[in-house]
């Protein structure tokens, strides 16, 4: 099938593109990126309104719930709901090399499960997403209305042709062996 961006402020690295097209062999069905590379601002935005998303349902998190780096996560909570602030902490971070979230690095995308008008997934779509996404060695987070996508290796299109071979040759030495 095929993917698409929710509107043309999605950026993509290639690397990530080059995954979305492999991924787009294996599914049935289309798929919706509603978001890549963010800036430090962007970021801040993103994260404030997760904020105000755990402050509505009541759910009593912080973003220091929804991040690995629980010291950054507070540091920018801190500064809610100011996101010009938030982007400025954001920043400082990324000057000591430590990044909030992959999306900063262009290394992460996220595909749409519910909400949008476009391409929105059954269950039994989001889990064949999930184990395809495994399959081609994508790391993931299930969100609430997106699956989280982080790209930790370039893409290799001998991936699965190297594969192969090592199983024909398997196969080869077991039947040369045996005759």
């Amino acid at each position: 099938m095929t993917w698409i961006v929710k509107n043309s402020g999605v950026q993509l690295s290639d690397n990530s593109k080059a995954y979305l097209d492999e991924l787009a062999k294996i599914l049935p069905f289309n798929i919706t990126i509603t978001d890549g590379f963010r800036t430090p601002l962007e970021q801040a935005i993103q994260m404030a309104e997760t904020r105000q998303e755990q402050i509505f349902d009541g759910s009593g998190e912080n973003l220091d719930d929804v991040y690995r780096d629980k010291e950054q996560a507070r540091a920018i909570q801190a500064k809610w709901p100011d996101t010009q602030a938030m982007s400025v902490v954001i920043k400082s971070y990324i000057a000591q090399g430590k990044y909030i979230s992959r999306h900063l690095l262009s290394d992460a995308f996220d595909i749409r499960t519910i909400g949008g008008t476009n391409n929105q997934l059954d269950p039994s779509q989001v889990s064949q997403l999930v184990t395809a996404l495994k399959e081609i060695g994508l790391k993931i987070v299930e969100e609430r209305d997106h699956v989280h996508v982080e790209v930790l290796k370039a893409f290799s299109s001998t991936q699965k042709k190297s594969n192969f071979i090592v199983i024909a040759i398997i196969i080869g030495a077991l039947i040369w062996t045996t005759s």
